[in-house]
């Protein structure tokens, strides 16, 4: 096999994808789990929204690392920071939809309560890592950042201070899904591959 035929990008972005698929994987086998026990299962909508919103996150991940495409070479340190972002969503889309067969399975509003902390603080690391991503390998403005750096104030204040509020996490789990929305109609020249 000849070197030549895989440039450094394609041979990165392998792992990159392997583990993006394993959260996917998750979400979805996890969501349609939920689905097939409908009968029994009492969603609560803020979750459902953390769902959209991680799922989302996972596919934007795959679109915005295409943009390393001509990245020279790669170095370890370099490589482990790129997968950070996708081994913590992992990590999210594992909490995030439960998988055993306790009580708290069938009822989404109690499952949200007791796992939103630690989604919350994982989700608060993947902004932060996303930051260091916009500013290290896409030479993105601090300027540029400081939505995200927005949400990652408002996404550590609520768990550190547990703040219960149901409304609070309800116009949360709302604003995340109208901001990714909003975010692929503003930056309509990211969301190309090619």
């Amino acid at each position: 096999m000849n070197d030549n035929n895989v440039n450094p990008f394609e041979y990165v972005s392998i792992l990159n994808s392997i583990i993006l698929g394993l959260g996917i994987t998750q979400v979805l086998s996890a969501f349609s789990e939920l689905l097939y026990n409908l009968k029994r299962v009492k969603f609560y909508w803020p979750h459902t929204c953390w769902v959209v919103f991680i799922l989302f996150l996972h596919i934007q991940d795959w679109f915005i690392t295409y943009k390393l495409k001509q990245w020279p070479a790669w170095h370890l340190p370099e490589l482990f920071f790129l997968l950070l972002y996708p081994i913590a969503l992992f990590l999210v889309a594992k909490m995030l939809l439960p998988t055993n067969d306790e009580e708290e399975r069938h009822d989404m509003r109690l499952f949200y309560r007791t796992q939103y902390p630690i989604i919350f603080y994982i989700t608060g690391f993947c902004i932060f890592v996303s930051i260091a991503f916009n500013l290290y390998f896409l030479n993105d403005s601090w300027l540029y950042q400081l939505p995200l750096v927005l949400v990652l104030l408002v996404v550590l204040y609520i768990p550190f201070n547990k703040v219960e509020n149901e409304l609070v996490h309800k116009a949360l789990a709302l604003a995340l899904v109208i901001g990714s929305i909003a975010s692929v109609i503003y930056a309509q020249d990211v969301w190309v591959i090619g």
